[in-house]
């Protein structure tokens, strides 16, 4: 990338981070009710200016999920709404004036059973979460209700450092960020709190450009994440599925039970990637089409699903950014 190019992209980020963050300060005065509105209304907005982009999008979604296009267009939509409206709900939570804990008591959870008896046995717990839904403020009612919770994040090159980390810490959940640098400190970190009993939510549902294995995920070959997995079996923590079931009013989630993950990474990636897909078909409105990760990858038709890395080919010119 040229050195004007570069120049662009930093300077467009950086008004965009601006923009962003006072329109999450106007909300975040105005308490829950308008911070949620104007969430919706931003990833209608995204939806709206990026519609006809998003054409070859509508086309992958109704062939993941064998639906016309016209279907697919109303998922995606419902997919910016949940998940653009997320993501400024968080941005909100550091903001001056706002009441994080407001925003936490909209979460409701189901089946915190399954988490009771854990803590009974005094074992920590990998929570399976994907892009669907708001998992820091799903973390902070957690976190509320008493379970020693942690968020694993890499700070979005789109925001100054140290932002995402404010907003989750103010939730009451531990933020765990990835050191990219020194990925090992964060593994110590991680396992540390497994060993503790502690419960640490992670998004799996995003390809990595180097790190992990190869699979089929809704059609398309991609790496997905084994780092915590591995960290998980390591310490004989289960991992629990928590899943988004509603978006308004209120979010709504439901922890799962144990996956039977089988003996090594290769079987608990399958259950991993197998569950994550099922969610998606389930309620496929709530998951966020637009993520980089995924969108920009083709259709894989061969067979067999495990590829090598240089078969992985972005949709397009260059590859996927590191980051949403």
């Amino acid at each position: 990338m040229s050195d004007r190019r570069l120049t662009f992209r930093r300077l467009r980020r950086g008004i965009g981070e601006r923009l962003s963050l006072a329109l999450a300060g106007w909300a975040a005065r105005g308490g829950p009710a308008r911070v949620r509105r104007t969430g919706q209304w931003v990833g209608t907005l995204h939806w709206l200016m990026a519609w006809p982009a998003w054409s070859r999008l509508r086309g992958d979604a109704a062939r993941a999920l064998g639906v016309d296009r016209r279907t697919a267009n109303g998922i995606l939509l419902g997919g910016a709404r949940t998940n653009d409206g997320a993501v400024f709900e968080a941005l909100t939570l550091g903001r001056p004036g706002g009441d994080p804990e407001a925003l936490v008591d909209t979460v409701d959870i189901h089946n915190t059973a399954v988490l009771d008896r854990l803590a009974d046995d005094g074992r920590g717990a990998l929570l399976l979460g994907m892009h669907m839904g708001n998992g820091i403020l799903l973390a902070g009612r957690l976190a509320a209700l008493g379970y020693p919770v942690h968020i694993v994040f890499r700070e979005p090159r789109r925001l100054t450092p140290g932002t995402l980390h404010a907003c989750i810490a103010a939730t009451g959940a531990a933020p765990i960020p990835l050191d990219r640098d020194n990925p090992t400190r964060s593994f110590r970190q991680m396992l540390r709190a497994f060993n503790d009993g502690g419960l640490i939510y992670v998004l799996m549902d995003q390809a990595s450009k180097q790190e992990g294995r190869p699979r089929r995920f809704l059609g398309k070959i991609q790496r997905m994440p084994t780092g915590v997995l591995k960290l998980a079996q390591r310490s004989g923590s289960p991992i629990i599925p928590v899943d988004a079931i509603e978006r308004w009013p209120r979010w709504i989630y439901e922890i799962g039970e144990p996956l039977d993950t089988g003996e090594d990474l290769d079987a608990t990636l399958d259950a991993v990637t197998d569950h994550m897909e099922r969610r998606v078909h389930a309620r496929p409105a709530l998951w966020s089409w637009h993520q980089r990760r995924w969108k920009r990858y083709h259709f894989d038709d061969g067979d067999p699903p495990l590829r090598r890395q240089a078969d992985i080919r972005p949709a397009g010119p260059g590859a996927p950014d590191d980051a949403r």
